[in-house]
């Protein structure tokens, strides 16, 4: 039932592995068929369901850096911002070479808007890569929160020559030359955002723009 259900995960059927990793955990109850059986509920949607297994395995020290990082990420999912923060943080002490740990545990600070706390993950996640086109995006909004305008424009910038097609990016670069008076740019931006697809932006533009 176990090396079935692993196989019924990798193949994407969930729902499945779920079932078999049931089965296999009543004949043996051990820990890594709870670990298994969380990665599947979290990748089916059951993210309340993954929590309370993943929070079943804090003595199993194998995976354990996985199990905190999976945690925090079912946490993040369900809303559980703080939680989820205190999570990634806990896989940090066993991986601090990871960047999506710092650009989610940024995300969780953001909701909390803690916004010079998730600026500071999103610098940390650019340090392990520097061609994170969402951690410039990500890092920008928070600098657009806390008023630091260029520093936000210089991260959309930044985001926009990794990925030029970003709409969002576009959209956010446009609000931020609209706080810095520069109107005929912020249109050039809201303009070829609503040509990539944004079209819910286009009132907008016809309100503002000449």
């Amino acid at each position: 039932y176990l090396e079935r259900g692993r196989a019924k995960h990798e193949y994407g059927d969930f729902k499945g592995a779920i079932k078999d990793f049931n089965k296999s955990f009543k004949i043996s109850p051990e820990l890594r068929v709870i670990f298994y059986r969380a990665n599947s509920k979290y990748k089916y949607g059951d993210f309340k369901g993954a929590i309370k297994d993943y929070e079943k395995l804090n003595f199993f020290e194998k995976y354990r850096d996985q199990i905190f990082y999976n945690l925090a990420s079912a946490q993040l999912t369900n809303f559980d911002y703080q939680n989820a923060i205190n999570n990634y943080t806990k896989s940090i002490r066993y991986d601090d070479d990871d960047e999506f740990t710092y650009l989610y545990r940024g995300n969780g600070k953001f909701k909390l808007e803690d916004y010079e706390g998730s600026s500071i993950d999103y610098g940390k996640s650019l340090e392990i890569n520097d061609r994170s086109y969402i951690a410039f995006n990500n890092r920008g909004v928070s600098n657009f929160k806390l008023k630091n305008y260029r520093s936000a424009l210089e991260d959309f910038k930044k985001s926009l020559k990794i990925n030029p097609r970003n709409y969002n990016t576009l959209y956010n670069k446009s609000l931020t030359h609209f706080e810095l008076q520069e109107i005929k740019k912020a249109c050039i931006d809201l303009k070829k955002s609503i040509k990539l697809g944004k079209e819910v932006f286009r009132d907008e533009y016809l309100k503002i723009c000449p």
